[in-house]
């Protein structure tokens, strides 16, 4: 059983997210697994209380009162025959999200990037840093003109060779094995901070040219062995870059009309750390497609 849940502030901003989770839940069931796919809704219990007083009734009219305006916003949304189940959790959106994804075992969580109310917040405030950290399981934070599993995908994975990159590098083959496209698995080899990010690399001091030379090297050889298990043939390329990991994965990603980014949440680099630090809320604010982070694994908690 695949059980999908997706965050929703019942905004207009929050259809894309509910539309991808939906489109994600019928490519399994055409696969013949079955599926759950399950609308998470927070409410504050101050929000809860202002609730109940407009209803005139207890907890259970004003949760109630909640489920049928769900229901009424998902009227927009194809679920093809999926029946969704409705979750009102009572509290912060991030702990909510974490919370239910964690009742319902799931296998993916995907949220919006803006929208009204303490979801529109998730993504960009304290919360969502600590929970892109730590996400319970693959979290999709959907763009709104970046991939929705329809028609080809073309993805970016950044790869430290960590754990969870691998992981993150292994679903963004799994979509477009399935889904078709292209993957791009990029290496950053980080330079370092003394080195002037406008200095041009035959400027680079010699010392600095041979061990870029000999990383690199042993770069491309771990790529070249993880293209292998991936087979993807044409549908992948590898590339090895010197450089400040927010600028190289950004001028890759416009340069290569990336549509989804896949990226672990840990590693060796500061990559992740990057993405899912200060830098990350205008970047995922003005991301240029949907952004799936891929959860730590065991060895690196």
């Amino acid at each position: 059983m695949t059980t999908i849940l997706f965050g929703s502030d019942l905004s207009e901003h929050g259809i894309p997210a509910a539309r991808w989770a939906a489109r994600l839940a019928r490519l399994h069931q055409q696969d013949g697994r079955p599926v759950r796919l399950v609308g998470v809704h927070a409410i504050s219990p101050e929000e809860l209380s202002l609730l109940r007083v407009a209803s005139g009734g207890g907890d259970k009219d004003a949760t109630d009162a909640l489920r049928d305006e769900f229901r009424e916003w998902m009227s927009q949304v194809e679920t093809f025959g999926i029946n969704v189940e409705i979750s009102i959790q009572i509290g912060a959106p991030a702990g909510a999200l974490v919370h239910a994804a964690q009742l319902n075992k799931a296998n993916w969580l995907v949220v919006g990037v803006s929208g009204r109310g303490q979801l529109s917040r998730l993504i960009m405030g304290s919360t969502a840093e600590r929970l892109a950290h730590r996400p319970p399981c693959p979290l999709a934070i959907v763009h709104p003109d970046g991939f929705a599993w329809e028609g080809d995908a073309r993805a970016l994975a950044p790869t430290d060779f960590s754990p969870s990159a691998t992981g993150a590098v292994e679903l963004a083959a799994d979509t477009v094995r399935n889904q078709g496209g292209h993957l791009n698995v990029l290496h950053v080899i980080e330079l370092p901070r003394s080195t002037p990010s406008l200095v041009e690399p035959s400027a680079y001091p010699a010392a600095l040219v041979t061990h870029l030379e000999e990383t690199q090297k042993v770069a491309r050889a771990q790529l070249d062995r993880l293209a292998d298990a991936l087979d993807l043939g044409a549908q992948l390329t590898t590339e090895v870059r010197p450089g400040y990991p927010s600028h190289e994965v950004l001028a890759t990603a416009k340069e290569f009309d990336a549509n989804i980014i896949f990226l672990g949440c840990t590693g060796r680099s500061r990559v992740a750390e990057w993405f899912l630090g200060g830098v990350a809320r205008g970047v995922v604010r003005h991301a240029p497609g949907t952004l799936v982070l891929f959860p730590a694994v065991d060895t690196e908690e």
